[in-house]
């Protein structure tokens, strides 16, 4: 079946490594990873146990079933505040889909994983490939008998090199293998220099991925401050741009309005245009003082 689990007993084990490999200080489990890229605390408390009993799962095509008793027992939650999980959509943020069936006779919520639907919005909360986080889920291990058979066809190769007779050409320079060595040296200091672009180019590429990650982060945060959700803050930067966002966000704080949040919400939606009052340039600004000093001075009734 397309996007079934693959129903591994290490799903959370798997998803450590994902946390390894970002090396994120502010994602140091993998309940805070789920739970941002849900963007809701309590959705990340429920889908982390999910994701728990997936794999574990006894009933065809992977179900698993939570009564509210469960949730509670589990997670300390209410009936309100799972029911307010479902009704915003979290679970199904990650590809967790939801039905009502029957267990034990009673109606009662079915919980389903699709495993692709969860790659994807991993890849997109940690902006990389699906395909990386595939790999980092699922490190492959090498394979010994490639690496053996590689290793002996490596040491056959030495061995015929090692017996192969060396023939020189009677016209052949003496400074042959000078000219050789020359050779080699360039070539090497040539891939030298070739690494050493390729190092800074990529040092320079991460360091911009790094600022303006920090940058993303810090809008996100301030938009969060003033009541605006984590979805909904980066639906907000793909939408107007960092740069029109952080305009915005200044001036609501200027505002000092008791809604900070709508007044953002409605300034970029209706692209409202700010504009600060200049200075005047008279003789009243500043209190007159530039007119004190100058050849004109002694002129000037204070």
């Amino acid at each position: 079946m397309a996007g079934a689990l693959d129903r591994q007993p290490d799903l959370l084990a798997r998803l450590q490594n994902v946390i390894r490999q970002i090396n994120r200080p502010d994602i140091r489990t993998v309940s805070a990873l789920i739970a941002k890229a849900i963007g809701d605390q309590n959705g990340g408390l429920m889908a982390v146990r999910l994701l728990h009993w997936f794999p574990r799962s006894k009933k065809a095509d992977g179900w698993v079933y939570k009564s509210w008793r469960d949730w509670n027992a589990e997670c300390n939650l209410s009936q309100s505040q799972v029911k307010r999980v479902h009704g915003k959509g979290f679970l199904e943020t990650i590809g967790i889909e939801r039905t009502i069936m029957k267990a034990n006779g009673t109606p009662t919520m079915h919980y389903r994983l699709d495993e692709n639907q969860l790659v994807q919005r991993l890849a997109e909360f940690l902006e990389v490939m699906p395909l990386r986080i595939k790999l980092w889920m699922c490190p492959e291990m090498p394979n010994e008998d490639s690496q053996s058979r590689s290793s002996q066809q490596a040491d056959s190769n030495q061995l015929n090199e090692q017996n192969q007779p060396v023939s020189f050409d009677e016209n052949e320079p003496i400074h042959s293998a000078e000219s050789a060595k020359s050779i080699t040296d360039s070539d090497s200091q040539i891939r030298q220099h070739n690494n050493y672009e390729d190092t800074q180019h990529n040092s320079y590429s991460v360091a911009v991925v790094d600022t303006e990650r920090e940058e993303k982060n810090e809008i996100i945060q301030s938009l969060e401050k003033l009541g605006i959700s984590y979805l909904k803050a980066k639906e907000f930067i793909e939408k107007y741009g960092r740069k029109r966002i952080a305009e915005v966000v200044e001036h609501a704080q200027e505002q000092k309005c008791t809604n900070p949040a709508g007044y953002v919400i409605r300034a970029l939606k209706e692209n409202w245009t700010f504009w600060s009052k200049p200075k005047k340039d008279d003789y009243a600004y500043d209190d007159g003082k530039r007119y004190i000093t100058g050849k004109y001075a002694a002129f000037i009734k204070h």
